[in-house]
């Protein structure tokens, strides 16, 4: 029983969902909130961003930056302010160098194979990740020029990482990757989808604190991600619900697709979500905001009397979660009162497709 609760957890993070999301290629500049972003294709469902060749004990690597601690370092790089970062000293790994070309302390192996296999409901059976960091591997970096704490995950390894065909030296969720040129060097991921304030968001998954989340996201393995909660912000999830046309949740998404082909630029598009609610977006214009990469996973069932009695609907905001469990319609997968289990997911904001959360 303790296995399927614990892969049944780990698939509510990241299941196929068939876009109901409009589509437009590519998103406008205005809705795209990183500002380093290259491309981001909502009909393609990927994000194009710069890369960045590192090291690792002097072996190659390459990594993205998304978000930073320092305000007047996002600025100045294009990347998103997330103050809560400083919080997550204890998780973060040294480097050394310039942001563009560290030297880091810990890396991450991407030769294991991705194993995701699902049952005839959906529900993942057999779930291990594709990529592992090591003993001294963050995404989080304390960096030594600056001071400031960047998410900077690696996404590849080697001289020249290609394999975006099995992801031997890439991450699971890289469909295409350009590395012949160090300075303009670019990497393309598969998006996923939620919402925030009710508002539809693009983002991406790059690393988890539990090896069933990882896989099931396309991620990276990172235990030492769960000493970084205090920098975490909540992620409300939903196992079960509709299957109509407001779909949500694990039940939902195992009726939309497949978890255990492997990501390409041909199948990107549908490889959806089964919508996650975040709790906060960031701010514009680099103010200050409660804004955090990293996403503290709070699971939610709709209870039998609920789905029963046609009261599921899609939950489009944490208010929207706080409601459904005041009222007894919702509760964690075991039962016990809606609440935040222990997994921690890395993922960076990209932009948001209406209005702005």
């Amino acid at each position: 029983m303790k296995i399927l609760v614990r892969a049944a957890l780990a698939a509510a993070l990241i299941l196929p969902l068939a876009p109901t999301f409009a589509s437009a290629a590519p998103l406008d500049r205005a809705k795209v909130v990183l500002p380093s972003a290259i491309s981001v294709d909502l009909a393609a469902n990927t994000v194009t961003l710069p890369l960045y060749r590192g090291s690792v004990h002097g072996n190659p690597v390459w990594y993205i930056k998304t978000d930073v601690s320092n305000a007047a370092v996002a600025k100045r790089e294009g990347l998103l302010y997330a103050p809560l970062l400083a919080s997550s000293a204890s998780a973060a790994q040294h480097a050394t160098g310039a942001s563009n070309a560290f030297a880091f302390a810990g890396g991450v192996d991407f030769t294991p194979q991705r194993v995701l296999t699902t049952a005839a409901d959906g529900s993942v059976t057999a779930a291990k990740p594709g990529s592992v960091g090591d003993d001294a591997y963050s995404p989080f970096v304390h960096a030594a020029a600056n001071g400031a704490i960047y998410n900077a995950p690696i996404v590849a390894s080697g001289a020249h990482p290609s394999d975006v065909a099995t992801h031997n030296d890439t991450l699971d969720r890289v469909v295409a990757i350009d590395t012949r040129d160090t300075a303009h060097a670019s990497v393309t991921l598969v998006l996923a989808r939620g919402f925030t304030n009710g508002q539809p968001i693009a983002y991406i998954s790059t690393d988890a604190s539990a090896d069933g989340p990882a896989a099931i996201e396309r991620s990276t393995y990172v235990p030492r991600l769960a000493k970084a909660a205090a920098a975490a912000i909540a992620i409300d999830v939903l196992f079960n619900g509709r299957t109509d046309g407001e779909s949500q949740g694990i039940a939902a998404a195992g009726l939309h697709g497949s978890l255990g082909a492997e990501a390409t630029v041909q199948n990107a598009a549908e490889i959806g979500s089964p919508l996650n609610v975040q709790a906060t977006f960031p701010a514009p214009n680099f103010a200050a905001s409660g804004y955090s990469p990293l996403w503290h996973v709070a699971p939610a069932v709709w209870t039998a009397a609920a789905l029963s009695g046609g009261k599921a609907h899609r939950l489009r905001s944490s208010a929207d979660f706080a409601a459904a469990a005041s009222a007894n319609l919702i509760t964690a997968p075991d039962g016990k009162p809606f609440g935040p289990a222990p997994i921690f997911v890395n993922c960076p904001v990209v932009g948001f497709e209406a209005a702005r959360p």
